[in-house]
């Protein structure tokens, strides 16, 4: 079963997450703050994680950045899913190691298929 760790500070979208998981055979640990993945992050080594730009906390690129000092999880696919997805906000989410970028609102099929396509196993 695939593991992923998202943080999103909106409710609504963290249960539309959690739905959409579930009936894809995904487990989810969410969390509405960066501190939460990060922690959650040095116990259970993810296969993908998933951003909300702006956190309570801290932004999306600096648990991004914490995520890659982790042992495990240098290479794991990040996921950011925002309101703020202007072409600039991409380019340099994507330049700083970002697998992919969404606009909310989202395609939840859309996330469940690049899950499902970055989580793959390299050999396959």
């Amino acid at each position: 079963m695939k593991r992923v760790i998202v943080a999103e500070d909106d409710f609504v979208i963290s249960k539309l997450y959690q739905i959409h998981f579930k009936r894809n055979g995904i487990h989810g640990s969410f969390f509405n703050t960066g501190a939460g993945v990060i922690q959650s992050a040095r116990h259970e080594k993810p296969d993908l994680v998933i951003l909300d730009f702006e956190l309570p906390d801290l932004r999306g690129p600096e648990v991004m950045r914490e995520l890659r000092q982790i042992e495990g999880c240098e290479n794991v696919p990040v996921i950011f899913v925002t309101g703020r997805a202007t072409p600039e906000v991409v380019e340099n989410l994507r330049k700083d190691g970002a697998s992919e970028v969404f606009g909310k609102p989202f395609s939840p099929l859309h996330l469940i298929h690049l899950i499902n396509t970055l989580t793959a196993p390299k050999d396959a």
